[in-house]
């Protein structure tokens, strides 16, 4: 069901649905928890914007996605096994509050199901994703239940072509209801934990 409002159309009275005449790359100053990109166009690679390091050359031959912490089963995956599970896809929009935004088709992989997989423990609650690289590390933290509900998952290509480098090769974040800052580029790490509130 759709409520109309006065210059907007909400969606289940929360997300309001945009309009198919709005460019995904003028949506810098609008909150991804209450906006609905379904009729977005796809923008074009060469128009994202970035944010954050750039820069870091990961070897995919010697990188590893760790989870670790409050589980059962810890993991060491390499991007081959990664790339041999199930496919998420989704078309996510992403944005960066007041410097930029692009709607983009990001494919990879539920960190959800690599989550069941090392069986957290009963107490936890929180996931924290770190990224490559010791100098200058990228932490970001959510709730363990939006992981596992896929709301936040992994992505190893954007509009059909594996991440470049400058997009967080060869692993990154994709979390729509979070601002772009939280999308951790470069992913190395996700370390389960009980901590605060359980969400």
């Amino acid at each position: 069901m759709a409520l109309a409002w006065p210059g907007r159309l909400w969606a289940a009275g929360k997300h309001r649905i945009l309009p198919s005449h709005l460019k995904a790359t003028d949506l810098a100053q609008m909150n991804p928890k209450s906006i609905d990109n379904r009729n977005l166009a796809i923008t074009p690679l060469e128009d994202f914007g970035t944010m954050g390091q750039t820069d870091l050359a990961v070897d995919p031959a010697r990188w590893r996605l760790v989870i670790d912490g409050a589980v059962e089963r810890p993991l060491s995956l390499s991007l081959t096994e990664l790339k041999a599970r199930p496919v998420l896809e989704r078309t996510v929009l992403l944005i960066c509050p007041g410097v930029f935004s692009f709607n983009a088709r990001w494919k990879g992989l539920s960190l959800g199901a690599l989550l069941r997989q090392a069986e957290p423990k009963g107490e936890a609650n929180r996931v924290t994703i770190l990224s490559v690289g010791k100098k200058w590390p990228k932490v970001e933290h959510f709730f363990l239940r939006e992981v596992l509900a896929n709301e936040v998952f992994l992505a190893y290509q954007v509009n059909g072509r594996d991440l470049p480098r400058k997009h967080g090769f060869p692993l990154r974040v994709v979390a729509g209801e979070h601002y772009g800052d939280d999308w951790v580029k470069y992913v190395a790490r996700v370390t389960v934990s009980a901590k605060g509130k359980k969400g």
